[in-house]
């Protein structure tokens, strides 16, 4: 990969990087924030729980994208970058450039899901 391609990917890691610590720190002071306005009476209790949940959900699906762009720009500083983890491959700049933080080439993502299937 050329030096311009992976600095503007690394760009792109470190702007997403932002945005979800942003997120998951809102997140976490609405969390500490609480209920004050008073009791709540049965639908608006279940609409407040699923509420919860659901973002609860997105906080925990954003920590996974956290620990994954961290591993990418981590990868960037040991030069190995666009690199396959599994096979040594080069992974595709299409790949790379819809999902930056891939760690896998293609062919290793789907035989990854394969056996995640047969379990």
């Amino acid at each position: 990969m050329r030096a311009p391609q992976k600095k503007k990917l690394q760009e792109q890691l470190l702007s997403r990087r932002r945005e979800l610590v942003k997120a998951l720190k809102t997140g976490q002071a609405e969390k500490r924030r609480g209920d004050d306005d008073g009791p709540l009476d049965l639908a608006d209790t279940a609409t407040e729980l699923w509420n919860q949940e659901f973002n609860y959900s997105l906080s925990e699906n954003d920590r996974a994208e956290l620990v994954a762009i961290d591993a990418a720009l981590g990868r960037i500083e040991e030069g190995v970058f666009g690199e396959c983890e599994e096979c040594g491959e080069e992974i595709g700049d299409a790949r790379l450039k819809a999902l930056p933080w891939a760690p896998l080439c293609i062919a290793c993502q789907e035989k990854k899901e394969e056996l995640a299937r047969r379990e």
